[in-house]
């Protein structure tokens, strides 16, 4: 009788991962230009989502007179919120990485297998990732703790692997 219900459940979940997983991947957006686009890009604009959801403030908010649960309650849920936006502006933004590298190596003069696992195994490191956030945001009133810094240094690395690949194929040509 388990048996059914057990593989109807991952079933389930196998089907809800492949669709998060494609609306993660169909983020992108098509009027950046490539090159403007790297050139523009910082890790900075993520800064503000190290702090969203770290404890301290909450803490802080606590000891100030007037405080109710529920405020409290508003204000985790709000900055969930805001939190889930800067994923998915995370997610294009790496999604964008994404495709500039593929670019640049289907345009390389140069083969380069190496690079092209790394960002198969970036993007599938970083889908994951943002999959095992969105469950915890959604654990949240729960207990469970999310952190984005794992994301960022995803990122971070997509990043600076795209800018050395650039920097090699200027001095290539």
């Amino acid at each position: 009788m388990t048996l059914p219900v057990l593989s109807i459940a991952v079933v389930f979940l196998a089907a809800a991962f492949a669709f998060v997983f494609s609306r993660l991947a169909s983020r992108v957006d098509p009027e950046a230009g490539a090159a403007e686009w790297l050139d523009g890009f910082s890790l900075e604009n993520y800064a503000p989502m190290r702090r969203l959801l770290e404890q301290s403030d909450f803490e802080f908010l606590k000891k100030q007179p007037g405080f109710h649960p529920a405020l409290a309650k508003r204000l985790h849920a709000e900055r969930r919120r805001v939190f889930i936006d800067y994923l998915w502006l995370m997610t294009a933004d790496f999604n964008q990485l994404l495709k500039i590298g593929r670019l640049m190596l289907v345009s390389s003069n140069v083969d380069r297998p190496e690079f092209a696992r790394d960002l198969g195994r970036h993007r599938n490191r970083f889908y994951f990732t943002v999959c095992a956030i969105r469950c915890k945001l959604a654990l949240a009133p729960l207990g469970f703790r999310v952190e984005g810094p794992e994301l960022l240094n995803s990122l971070g690395s997509m990043l600076q692997q795209v800018r050395e690949l650039a920097s090699l194929e200027t001095v290539a040509y």
